[in-house]
């Protein structure tokens, strides 16, 4: 059985297996937590999908039913560029939190996920149907182990997927649409640059233009998630301090919100440009690549699954007058273009994610455990009749 000194072990003991993408190697984590599935009944699988990672499937069966799906993801970001105080897969406990890679992105979600499974495997009186956790490899490329879940048949009735929402109901998020711009320019001596073409004047013309273009989109918010977004994130260019540059790189990461395409953004990409080269007469811009293109997606209100979580955290002590929304992407858009109604819920919050010294709430972590069972509860309760 699982207690509040447990899972937080259980945490300890998962950040300390590495397993950042790049490169995407999660062998050594799959492999414990397969073994813990194992250990307490489940019925394990395992999906191929690279060399060096699997999808990890463990299913507990409490007869003819519904299917349950908890998703979460073994990989995490890697930390080798950033500068951390402590060492990020050495977790360490202080003020009421564990700091580690992967602490609230996403392991903490998935260990809370086992954690709450093995209750169900030790108490399944009242269950029907099945509970399905769906541990997979590559979500921060993209959502690559969901995908081949998806792309494999999976079907449920509902799904839950671990992600840092500071343990509230999250019932949609947003897409992620990136593009690499790149802007052509012309070299000359910085002495006499008219007889050149700066390329990151260029580019910085488009970074202001997305900021006009972000602030523009504050007028069409989405009820669950605001507005839309259009952030340069990266940007380089030149190469000589006493030379114009001729080429500047650039991604822009536009964030969708439910009802808006990638057509939609290609159509606004091409209008901001075509704005640009009226007001900047010889720009020059290659076409774009895309470099990430996730959907956004979202599930009714109405839906069980959203009662369900909403009624577990409010049995755990937490607000749950709402579902809310979740502004990063992640797997819920593949669960949801499979048909699967689908939250998001997790400990800790989005804004540690990604971080140096990415830390998760040791009281949202425990209390998860109590929200992930209580969902499952409710989903996979067995009818009187049944």
């Amino acid at each position: 059985m699982s207690d509040g000194a447990t899972v937080i072990q259980r945490l300890a003991t998962c950040v300390a297996l590495p397993s950042p993408t790049p490169p995407g190697d999660v062998t050594r984590v799959a492999d414990w937590v397969a073994g813990w599935a194992a250990d307490f009944g489940a019925s394990v699988t395992r999906q191929h999908v690279t060399p060096v990672a699997d999808n990890v499937l463990a299913r507990l069966r409490f007869g003819d039913g519904p299917r349950v799906v908890f998703n979460s993801h073994l990989d995490v970001v890697d930390p080798s560029s950033q500068d951390w105080a402590t060492p990020p897969y050495q977790p360490v406990v202080r003020d009421g939190h564990m700091i580690g890679r992967g602490t609230c992105d996403a392991k903490g979600s998935l260990v809370a996920m086992l954690c709450a499974m093995e209750r169900l495997a030790a108490r399944p009186s009242g269950l029907t149907g099945e509970i399905l956790l769906t541990a997979v490899m590559g979500e921060e490329a993209g959502g690559l182990g969901s995908a081949h879940l998806v792309e494999r048949g999976l079907r449920a009735d509902a799904a839950v997927v671990g992600e840092p929402t500071g343990l509230t109901v999250a019932r949609a998020h947003k897409g992620t649409y990136m593009k690499r711009l790149r802007f052509r320019g012309r070299a000359a001596h910085s002495a006499s640059p008219w007889l050149g073409r700066n390329a990151v004047a260029d580019a910085a013309a488009f970074v202001t233009a997305c900021e006009e273009e972000t602030e523009r989109l504050t007028a069409f918010p989405h009820e669950a998630l605001g507005p839309a977004t259009m952030t340069v994130t990266i940007m380089s260019g030149g190469a000589l301090q006493n030379t114009v540059p001729d080429e500047a790189t650039l991604i822009v990461d536009r964030r969708l919100v439910p009802g808006e395409t990638h057509e939609d953004c290609d159509r606004r990409l091409a209008a901001i440009l075509a704005g640009l080269r009226t007001a900047r007469p010889g720009l020059d811009v290659a076409d774009p690549e895309v470099v990430v293109a996730t959907v956004p997606s979202e599930t009714a209100a109405g839906e069980p699954v959203v009662a369900a979580a909403l009624a577990a955290l409010g049995d755990a002590g937490r607000p749950a007058d709402r579902a809310t929304g979740f502004n990063a992407g992640c797997d819920m858009s593949k669960l949801v273009g499979a048909g699967i109604p689908t939250v998001i819920c997790g400990p800790g919050s989005l804004a540690q994610a990604h971080r140096p010294d990415e830390s998760v709430p040791l009281d949202e972590l425990v209390d998860a455990v109590d929200v992930y069972e209580g969902i499952a509860r409710r989903l996979l309760a067995r009818t009187r009749e049944g």
